[in-house]
């Protein structure tokens, strides 16, 4: 809605005002005679203004249509988005719960199809759920919750996403390491494997190391025993599948799917056992010996509460079954930093009351707070 410059009238869109054309010729302005002339000026400036209207107007109205073309087409593609999320999630889903009714069928179908990119999303799923798992296990538990819904967020806290972050690299890296051995199990032997067959067939058959990992997850509110037995069992199946993975990647030679079953497994526990030796050497090259004398230090000892027992060795390392695990410790005044293998290294202000250690996180760094009573 615009005014009339000259009378102040309110216009409609497009309508061009009638005041000057209506005004007599012979009427007084000011004292003085309007003439001809000045009518005419009028009348045309009058026009010019609302041609100018009209020019915004369009402008605007073609503005406004093209914001809402791009705002609809942005909300179509996130729908686009969210719809192909929901639906590849589904099928993931409804695929590994197809898996668990007949996973022969299904690994011989994988490798008949060299579908790689099964194995992989697959392999995938297994380290982030397992390393989520090394968190809780390592004491993480409803704290590892907290973390995700709280206010700081899981990814705000550097030690635990780094922990995170090493367990996914490690694991993935693992998976590979083991379809490389097999791919050159079968070169010595001289049988032509292709690698794709054997990502995909190895990937798949961790599925159920999957949803062992999500019951764990449940099972470790309850008992500590069930994770281990449910983790056993899982090691247990996924080492029969892989078994049979190599079986048909070899065409039923079953000694030489033993073979190479076994050997591969020796090479990634070796692989596995050096990799937790560098860590713990790294952590103890890194655990700040000379901050503290470990030998007159009235931590030394162990001590225990409800749920775990931790103890704290002279040379600056600590070993529990809960809570951290274990690992490397220092002392900074009143500070006590704990380097676990699983966990990274957190912060707490720590005290000592007779037989109780009080442990309070340093903000940013430690995880919950924990009192312990001596044990010896």
């Amino acid at each position: 809605m615009i005014n009339c410059p000259y009378c102040g009238r309110e216009l409609q869109e497009g309508e061009v005002c009638t005041c000057q054309t209506n005004q007599p010729i012979g009427s007084q302005a000011n004292g003085n005679q309007v003439t001809n002339d000045e009518v005419l000026n009028n009348t045309q400036n009058a026009r010019n203004i609302n041609k100018d209207v009209k020019s915004e107007n369009i402008k605007q109205t073609m503005n406004t249509a093209e914001e809402k073309k791009k705002e609809a087409i942005n909300t179509s593609t996130l729908n686009d988005v969210i719809n192909s999320a929901v639906r590849y999630c589904y099928l993931t889903v409804k695929f590994a719960l197809a898996f668990l009714k007949n996973p022969f069928v299904f690994i011989s179908k994988v490798i008949q199809n060299n579908d790689y990119k099964a194995g992989i999303l697959f392999a995938i799923l297994t380290s982030i759920f397992v390393s989520i798992q090394n968190l809780v296990l390592a004491g993480r538990g409803i704290k590892l919750i907290e973390d995700f819904i709280g206010i700081s967020g899981l990814l705000s806290s550097y030690s635990s996403f780094r922990a995170f972050l090493y367990n996914f690299i490690i694991l993935f890296l693992l998976y590979l390491l083991y379809c490389g051995t097999i791919k050159l199990a079968f070169m010595i032997i001289k049988e032509s494997v292709d690698f794709k067959a054997i990502l995909g067939a190895v990937g798949v058959s961790l599925i159920p190391i999957v949803w062992v990992v999500l019951l764990n997850l449940l099972l470790q509110f309850i008992a500590i025993w069930l994770v281990i037995l449910l983790g056993i069992f899982g090691i247990i199946t996924n080492t029969i599948l892989n078994f049979w993975s190599i079986r048909t990647l070899s065409q039923n030679k079953d000694t030489t799917a033993l073979y190479i079953t076994a050997t591969t497994y020796i090479v990634c526990i070796i692989a596995v056992a050096i990799i937790m030796f560098a860590l713990a050497n790294g952590m103890a090259s890194s655990g700040g010996v000379g901050t503290t004398s470990f030998s007159s230090n009235s931590i030394i000892g162990t001590w225990s509460d409800d749920k775990d027992t931790i103890t704290f060795y002279s040379d600056g390392t600590f070993k529990a079954n809960y809570y951290w695990i274990g690992g490397n410790w220092e002392i900074d005044g009143n500070k006590l930093y704990l380097t676990g293998f699983l966990t990274g290294k957190e912060g707490y202000y720590y005290k000592i009351e007779g037989d109780r250690l009080i442990l309070e996180p340093i903000p940013g760094s430690g995880r919950g707070k924990y009192e312990f009573y001596r044990v010896r």
